[in-house]
């Protein structure tokens, strides 16, 4: 196996280090700032947030208030319609009759809850397997042949809490291509994968499979111990977010920290030198926020407190 001190590693290695070097702390100007030569003597300290470097944990405090605070108050537009919706598709494929259509369509009204394809199936106009096929139809994706249960190495797994809320399950992640394969249940969330690329800084490959399993899948995942994976909340408070992330990372030695948001949640991914650690926030959301449709989830937006940009005290209430 080769190895990194080799010195064909040597220009990628000094690259990223040179990078480093003249990138200093992310907050300008910074009192524990170092000057370029004591910088190019020593090696990086601090702990990357969304890839930029923060010096000291006032320094990452402070950029976490803001980030944390941005994504708390984003104002999210509604989800695009679906191109067509599933009963037209079955009808037009020749799976349900319009009067079948519209007997769903009245007992998901009146019970006020479910999606469509699972009242088609409860009141046996359809099979699961039929449903799966015409959602992945409607969204222009494969049908996942096999759906196992999280195998993946640490470094692409999801939190169960984000799975479970967007009934989402990854299936294979292929280092050829670096693309991570995930399966949906119901409506598949371009803007969950989106946001998975960001953290994962990877492809991903939609796919649909039986709603049934993912569930339980998910459920089996939900009762198995995840170590290094924690949930709060749900929390309205940007400054507790900021005290249980500063010493989660304190502890675990983090040196790089990403997060996004999905939906009510906000995910933290810490790396150190040799593990991952998940956190996840659940957020809590204003009465009638509660009974909205679900939102269109945040992309990872990258955000640097540079050269006196401090967040203002309006934009951190």
């Amino acid at each position: 196996m080769a190895s990194s001190n080799k010195p064909r590693f040597w220009p990628a290695r000094w690259g990223r280090h040179w990078k480093e070097i003249v990138a200093g702390c992310g907050v300008m100007p910074c009192s524990g700032a170092r000057t370029f030569w004591h910088r190019l003597r020593r090696q990086r300290h601090g702990t990357l947030l969304d890839g930029v470097l923060y010096c000291r944990p006032q320094c990452l405090e402070l950029a976490l208030l803001g980030r944390l605070s941005q994504l708390m108050t984003f104002r999210f537009s509604p989800p695009p319609a679906n191109r067509m919706p599933l009963g037209l598709l079955m009808v037009a494929r020749g799976k349900l009759s319009h009067e079948q259509v519209a007997e769903a369509l009245a007992a998901q009204r009146s019970a006020n809850e479910g999606k469509i394809g699972e009242w088609f199936e409860r009141l046996g106009f359809a099979t699961e397997q039929e449903v799966t096929s015409t959602l992945a139809l409607q969204w222009g994706c494969p049908v996942a042949t096999a759906v196992e249960p999280d195998v993946l190495g640490a470094g692409h797994r999801l939190p169960a809490a984000i799975l479970e809320s967007f009934q989402m399950l990854p299936l294979q992640y292929v280092p050829a291509t670096n693309t991570l394969s995930i399966a949906f249940g119901e409506r598949v969330e371009h803007g969950a994968l989106y946001a998975i690329e960001k953290m994962l800084q990877c492809r991903t490959q939609p796919c649909v499979a039986g709603r049934k399993k993912v569930a339980n899948l998910i459920e089996t995942l939900r009762q198995q111990p995840r170590s290094h994976e924690f949930e709060f909340g749900p929390i309205s408070d940007p400054a507790e977010m900021v005290r249980i992330s500063s010493s989660y990372i304190a502890k675990f030695g983090a040196k790089e920290v990403r997060l996004g948001r999905f939906g009510a949640l906000i995910w933290l991914r810490l790396a150190n030198r040799s593990s991952l650690m998940n956190l996840v926030l659940r957020l809590r959301l204003e009465p009638q926020q509660a009974h909205r449709p679900r939102p269109a989830l945040l992309p990872h937006i990258s955000m640097t407190v540079s050269r006196g940009q401090v967040p203002s005290q309006r934009a951190l209430e």
